[in-house]
């Protein structure tokens, strides 16, 4: 029975508009984003520039710190993330005199017309060192703190900037950091880990997923929304009720057949950027994890697509509406702007969309698996917990037992 009604749901899933539309969006944000992806070749002694790297030297950590909360001190406003999103901080009186003492107590900088002198001479600085050209410089400003400030001094300091701030900025713990540029040993040594300890697949796959993740954070609900009402639009619902399937094997059918349906392009878009990883690894002589992208796509991806299809069902076999689209898309929405706190990988958290932009910072992938490991499983497993909800909600209603009743808000109600 399960057999013949996955096979069913497949069909009927491929036969659906939304789910072409799906695909083409996947295509286009392959297409633009990885389509023209370029393998990193080993780096050279004598290039110009190898990137940039975070330092953990305490030194350079308050520097770049110290530099950031004086910028905006002089400009006063303050860029903050509390919950993902944008925010611009204006202080009052009271919160930007105890800003002033901060800065003073760890660079000797008084008041605002001496931080902004500060920040224009260490920009005049660098335009001198550069020839007189105006370089922007991606590591920010850098001011060196007093003489005998300790890092824990400097620390309890930045969290009390962090509060004041209302939290989410770039002095909490997790955000304090400094960029250097890579040496060349620094460059060959991120090489080796690509193509050594990451098998040069590894890397790709997880910048692959990295992408990916990000429409597949919302983009499977339009498949499990426009399924459920399906049958309600076509008057086929009581019907259903009386099939002889279970309950449980008529919403696991459809709910596999949308995870299978969803993966299969995101499978055969993966052999795009595997081809090049192969090519390239022929000429070079690196061995290869033929293995990496179906690795990523069923640990990183799926536990994605299995929930953003739950809640659709669920939320849909609740209120026989479109509810479903508008709770996924606020996640999606909150999700997409808190992961990218932490683009660069290694910082998962508990985010819908883990990021990790970039096919390097092997470091940082080891470091937070663990952490993203405990992610994937709890949102596969909540997943099958919305889908055991669904299939008693389903079972219920084919019974009789329940209706749903919508005043303003949705609510089960017991039919007598």
């Amino acid at each position: 029975m399960f057999g013949r009604l996955f096979i069913r749901e497949c069909r009927q899933t491929a036969r659906s508009l939304i789910y072409w539309l799906v695909v083409l969006v996947l295509i286009f944000d392959f297409t633009t984003q990885l389509g023209s992806t370029e393998i990193a070749e080993k780096p050279k002694k004598g290039q110009k520039e190898y990137g940039l790297k975070l330092s953990d030297d305490e030194n350079l950590i308050m520097e770049a710190t110290l530099g950031s909360l004086i910028e905006e001190y002089s400009r006063e406003s303050y860029r903050t993330y509390p919950i993902g999103f944008y925010k611009n901080v204006t202080l009052n009186e009271k919160e930007d005199k105890r800003i002033g003492e901060i800065i003073k107590e760890t660079t000797g900088i008084s008041g605002r017309e001496e931080a902004e002198k500060a920040v224009d001479d260490w920009y005049g600085a660098k335009r001198e060192a550069s020839g007189g050209e105006a370089a922007v410089m991606m590591t920010g400003v850098e001011i060196k703190p007093v003489k005998g400030l300790s890092y824990e001094r400097f620390e309890k300091l930045m969290d009390e900037v962090d509060d004041i701030l209302g939290g989410g900025s770039d002095y909490a713990e997790s955000e304090r950091g400094a960029a250097v540029p890579m040496t060349y040993e620094d460059a060959v040594e991120e090489y080796r880990e690509l193509t050594e300890k990451d098998r040069l697949t590894g890397g790709y796959a997880r910048l692959f997923s990295d992408y990916m993740v990000l429409f597949l954070g919302i983009l499977p609900v339009f498949l499990a929304v426009t399924r459920s009402l399906r049958d309600r639009r076509a008057g086929m619902q009581e019907l259903i009720y009386t099939r002889k399937g279970s309950s449980a094997v008529i919403i696991t059918s459809r709910y596999f057949a949308i995870l299978t349906m969803v993966v299969i392009p995101v499978l055969a878009l993966s052999l795009i950027p595997l081809s090049q990883c192969l090519k390239y690894s022929s000429a070079a002589g690196i061995s290869v994890d033929m293995l990496a992208y179906v690795k990523y796509i069923f640990g990183w991806l799926l536990p994605t697509i299995m929930i953003v299809t739950a809640v659709g069902m669920f939320f849909t076999e609740l209120t026989d509406t479109a509810l479903a689209v508008l709770v996924q898309g606020a996640w999606w929405f909150v999700s997409v702007f808190t992961g990218a706190r932490g683009i660069g990988g290694g910082v998962y958290g508990w985010n819908l969309i883990p990021r990790h932009n970039t096919a390097f910072n092997w470091k940082g992938y080891q470091e937070g698996f663990s952490q993203l490991v405990s992610n994937r499983i709890f949102y596969g497993s909540l997943a099958v917990i919305l889908i055991a909800f669904t299939v008693f909600i389903y079972s219920q209603k084919r019974k009789g037992r329940y209706r749903l009743s919508w005043k303003g808000i949705g609510r089960l109600k017991k039919q007598i």
